[in-house]
């Protein structure tokens, strides 16, 4: 991916967000799959995930910022959001900071599409902001439950909303 697509992705998303969330326009979870496997910060395709267990993932890669608490679950049916929120530091002194919040699409015990479509685009623009000055350092600052949640919010957007 060329350095600014990933902010550029995250701003037509943020465009389309209300027709999308209207359901007047279709989410394009292959375009959000991409971004993140172009990431480089996983250790395999984002789709790969989907189908495993939380304690296979938690074992495995996991960064332990998500809350993995039903290890038998399928990771697709998480609850748990991390979203990339913030980034300072000083690339002149590889020294980038990233931070991170949860969110949870189904606080109410219903989907909120909006939350996880938030998680995605809010995510994407701090990523890409990163990926366009400091492309080299992204994959070691980068949380990988923070990339997996990006696939987990793009997962259940393509099927829940």
């Amino acid at each position: 991916m060329e350095k600014l697509d990933t902010m550029m992705l995250a701003d037509d998303l943020a465009l389309s967000q209300d027709k999308i969330l209207g359901k007047k326009q279709s989410f394009d979870a292959e375009a959000v799959y991409k971004a993140i496997d172009d990431l480089g910060v996983l250790n395999k395709p984002i789709k790969t995930y989907f189908g495993m267990t939380e304690e296979q993932y938690y074992e495995t890669e996991s960064d332990h910022k998500l809350t993995l608490i039903k290890l038998s679950d399928k990771l697709i049916d998480l609850h748990d959001r991390i979203l990339t929120n913030h980034v300072d530091g000083y690339v002149d002194q590889d020294k980038i900071n990233l931070t991170y919040n949860h969110e949870n699409p189904y606080e109410d015990g219903f989907y909120n599409a909006e939350v996880d479509y938030h998680v995605v685009t809010y995510s994407l623009k701090v990523i890409g902001a990163v990926e366009a000055i400091a492309a080299r350092d992204l994959q070691t600052v980068l949380s990988k439950d923070a990339v997996l949640s990006l696939g987990l919010a793009a997962y259940a957007l393509a099927h829940n909303a």
